[in-house]
């Protein structure tokens, strides 16, 4: 019986493998794509100190940014420029896999093409099935690390996220902006934005285009990129876009017999942007604490491993409480008083955070 069977190979379940491995734990990663990393479902976007505090793979980094430029509906723009606040762009196929080798090389097993169908709970192990006998897993313990997709989660009695968006991004080549650009307003994404995220792949050039919104993001992604496809004379066709759900706020609990769940499955993102790197990564590194000691001491009922939620709450649980607020409030912006806080930014330079 393995120590670990982690569902899911994104950031926040191999931040957890490379942890628990170190330690010794017997871990086993089951990731239902052939590849890890792929495909790619968000901005890659994440705060620069982050490599140095949790030891990330810096070669995944493709472009580092302090500047960025917001339109409003009317076309006023501002641009931010703030030192203090940058970000590296990765390449999430890179960054994922670079995290996998490193959780294969402290002893944790990776399985590639394993789709997990069913998670059982029982009073002495967790089992695990799916399409194939390399899906067939137990394990004194599970970390639930599949992402924005709940199924699990009900069966598990974890609860899902009250409320979500709708995400479409799509990566293509073509001579975009020199910097970070979000748009606002409702005839661009309805109580969200959009964005195009430069950057160099083998010297040329790129962009992610994507946006998140209330609802109807195939079509207002449509409209968006017809207007970037025109605006960079951007030629060629385009492929469809990668749709994702994103969570807005925790699950009701991330936490129960022999289980934890991290990232994306938890819920945990940053309400106003969407970005879920940094709070996946940090969710699997404070899973893996918790899980070690539980280990240690054989004891992984539902009480213990609430100490798991205790510590997340604690660490991202204040910026999680303001950026619920904070989205609240900005969704009953209209468009004339986003237009003119951004005319408001252009005359007095205000400098917002825009860290992903």
């Amino acid at each position: 019986m393995r120590d670990v069977v982690i569902v899911g190979a994104g950031p926040a379940g191999l931040m957890a493998a490379r942890a628990l491995a170190s330690t010794g734990r017997d871990v086993v990663i089951l990731e239902e794509h052939p590849r890890v990393g792929v495909p790619v479902h968000c901005t890659g976007l994440i705060g620069l100190e982050a490599f140095a505090e949790l030891g990330l793979p810096r070669h995944a980094i493709l472009a580092t940014t302090h500047q960025a430029r917001f339109v409003s509906s009317d076309g006023t723009s501002v641009f931010i420029e703030a030192e203090r606040v940058r970000a590296a762009v990765v390449d999430r196929p890179v960054f994922d896999s670079a995290l996998a080798d490193e959780s294969c090389a402290a002893g944790a097993e990776l399985r590639t093409g394993s789709r997990v169908r069913s998670i059982t709970v029982h009073q002495d192990r967790v089992q695990v099935s799916g399409d194939t006998a390399d899906t067939a897993v137990e394990a004194r313990s599970c970390v639930l690390a599949c992402g924005a997709t709940y199924r699990f989660n009900r069966e598990l009695g974890l609860g899902v996220p009250r409320a979500y968006v709708q995400s479409a991004q799509l990566e293509v080549p073509f001579d975009g902006p020199d910097h970070l650009e979000v748009h606002l307003g409702s005839g661009v994404a309805p109580r969200g934005f959009a964005w195009v995220v430069p950057f160099a792949r083998s010297g040329q050039h790129y962009n992610r285009i994507g946006l998140m919104c209330q609802a109807g993001a195939a079509q207002r992604f449509g409209q968006f990129a017809s207007v970037m496809r025109e605006r960079h004379a951007a030629d060629g066709p385009w492929p469809d876009p990668r749709m994702k759900i994103l969570p807005l706020g925790p699950v009701d609990k991330t936490y129960g017999d022999r289980l934890l769940a991290v990232g994306d499955a938890a819920g945990l993102v940053k309400p106003t942007t969407g970005g879920g790197i940094y709070y996946s990564l940090i969710s699997g590194v404070i899973a893996a604490e918790v899980l070690d000691d539980a280990l240690g001491a054989d004891d992984l009922r539902e009480s213990r491993l609430r100490a798991y939620e205790t510590e997340w709450r604690a660490r991202l649980g204040p910026d999680i409480r303001a950026g619920l607020a904070f989205r609240t409030l900005a969704s009953r912006l209209s468009d004339r008083a986003i237009d003119a806080l951004v005319e408001l930014a252009r005359v007095d330079g205000i400098e917002p955070e825009v860290q992903s």
